[in-house]
């Protein structure tokens, strides 16, 4: 065979191996065969994954809606802060500033109605809702300006022990603003609560968002444990022999912080604290309260002041939903002998 041949043979069996490796290697574009589109959130069969749900569901619905998705979940978020990891259900928050006093009205500020103070324009509000209480959060301060909330005799007993309840970041507080229980630590002062953990026993709920930090003021520890701690027993005290009382207190800051706490967050440590308590049943009464925020003990009587006073130092207006002549004189004047 001549070198010719040989060419010929080697040039038609190339021809033929392209041949075979196209049809073994070919596309749908080669075919009519339809396109399988694969893409981001599609699946073989071209279809959005969400179309798989039942229909009363959709993809946003697999998401808690009063969640900040920014934030990291509140279980990771406890268990790297050493925090208690149980859930608690999202509290519903109103607007802040001027806007807060317009703001469409829920059960527990129904409940609370009377005993809510007038908003403050000068001071920033962020009001939180929570199972038990209203807490009016102050993001220049780092503290409530008040919390309220109503006392029965029914909720001064309860079998919820606050024993494993951890005090836990509010993820309901715009993370600039959002203070960590590790902001008072080696303080010097104690993580001071206003609405108290042996007011809420009655619910696990209740018990775990009293823990909250904004439901905390950084507060001497002798006041804590002592006159203060003295005047949350007797108020329990109150509401069973009455069977409910309004219940409202807030940090005092005279002039300037006097000085901060924290390391990440700098909250404002108060000069004293205010406590206001309305009673409705039989005759109206109300009783104020004032404590400095220092060592010491002394008779409960010593803190006592009318309404009016407390009104004067800390420029919030009490009890404004009560008809003016029944608010006059529950203000007017204070007797701890008359509780």
């Amino acid at each position: 065979m001549n070198t010719k041949s040989y060419l010929g043979l080697f040039l038609l069996c190339v021809t033929l191996l392209v041949a075979c490796n196209r049809k073994a290697n070919r596309t749908p574009l080669d075919t009519d065969e339809p396109l399988v589109e694969f893409g981001w959130n599609k699946t073989a069969d071209g279809n959005d994954p969400a179309s798989a749900l039942p229909d009363d569901a959709d993809a946003g619905s697999q998401r808690d809606s009063g969640t900040d998705h920014d934030a990291p979940a509140r279980g990771d978020a406890d268990r790297m802060a050493g925090e208690d990891s149980h859930s608690r259900p999202a509290a519903t928050t109103t607007p802040t500033g001027e806007e807060a006093s317009h703001a469409s009205s829920s059960s527990i500020t129904d409940e609370l109605a009377v005993a809510l103070p007038t908003p403050r324009r000068d001071l920033p509000e962020q009001r939180l809702e929570r199972k038990a209480y209203i807490s009016s959060f102050n993001n220049r301060t780092l503290m409530p300006n008040w919390v309220a909330w109503k006392l029965t005799k029914a909720r001064t007993n309860g079998h919820v022990s606050r024993k494993n309840v951890r005090f836990q970041e509010d993820y309901d507080v715009d993370e600039r603003y959002r203070v960590s229980t590790f902001d008072y630590n080696r303080s010097g002062y104690d993580r001071g609560h206003l609405c108290p953990a042996g007011d809420n026993r009655w619910d696990y709920d209740a018990m775990t968002e009293c823990f909250l930090m904004t439901n905390i003021c950084p507060q001497g520890h002798d006041l804590n444990a002592g006159d203060w701690n003295d005047l949350e027993n007797r108020c329990r005290s109150w509401a069973r022999r009455y069977g409910e009382i309004y219940i409202v207190c807030g940090p005092i800051i005279y002039d300037k912080p006097r000085r901060r706490i924290g390391r990440g967050r700098k909250v404002s440590v108060p000069d004293a604290f205010f406590k206001v308590v309305l009673c409705m049943k039989g005759s109206p009464k109300a009783i104020g309260f004032i404590f400095a925020n220092d060592d010491g003990r002394h008779p409960l009587s010593s803190y006592v002041h009318p309404v009016d006073e407390v009104e004067r130092v800390t420029g919030y207006d009490f009890f404004a939903q009560l008809p003016d002549q029944v608010e006059r004189a529950v203000e007017a004047r204070a007797a701890l002998g008359a509780w």
